[in-house]
């Protein structure tokens, strides 16, 4: 249920089909909400997992009283009203260096949790989509959900915004909130 419009796959290939072209032979045989926008050659020890980057998610939440169903496949639905203002309270505490072993996945076999979040920006538009766009260094696994799931329970004052750094402090997954649902999350960006 996750989408993404930036991602960097890399693979080894004997393939005679010219590197720029290999978009066009892979986007003929891909189902339809899947495309292939560029290919070319790199170096051979690049590898987009381990590379200094950064990257861009957005996650998405319609905030409404009733669902729309053509937003149904990107965007988490909340219908109680939540605060944005509060919600932006609350991210100033995730920006910076940190570890962030509090909004990772328990089962997670990574050893390193420390990463470092350049922005977190929230804005609600005019189509009731609040967008909480996060942009770091790296991210652990379901990290961008679960940050979005604790804000909504902020925005929903069942939490309070200063309760993010007693959270972070903690490194304790179970002192965050839920893992927001996958359909609300985009991979915007990666930048290397």
């Amino acid at each position: 249920g996750v989408h993404a419009y930036g991602n960097v796959a890399v693979f080894d290939t004997n393939s005679r089909i010219p590197e720029d072209k290999i978009a066009y032979a892979m986007n003929v045989r891909l189902p339809e909400d899947i495309r292939v926008q560029e290919s070319c050659e790199v170096d051979g020890d690049f590898h987009p997992r381990f590379c200094n980057c950064t990257k861009t998610y957005e996650y998405k939440i319609l905030n409404r009283n009733m669902p729309l169903p053509d937003k149904r496949l990107y965007s988490h639905f909340v219908y109680y009203n939540l605060d944005v203002d509060r919600m932006k309270k609350a991210a100033k505490y995730i920006v910076g260096e940190h570890d962030f072993k509090c909004f990772c996945s328990a089962n997670s076999q990574v050893l390193e949790t420390i990463r470092t979040i350049y922005l977190v920006d929230i804005f609600k538009g005019s189509d009731d989509i609040i967008t909480v766009r996060i942009m770091g260094n790296g991210f652990l696994y379901n990290m961008v959900r679960i940050i979005a799931g604790t804000l909504i329970e902020v925005g929903r004052g069942a939490m309070e915004p200063e309760h993010l750094k007693t959270i972070i402090e903690s490194k304790d997954r179970k002192n965050a909130g839920p893992t927001a649902p996958a359909n609300g999350l985009t991979l915007v960006n990666i930048k290397y």
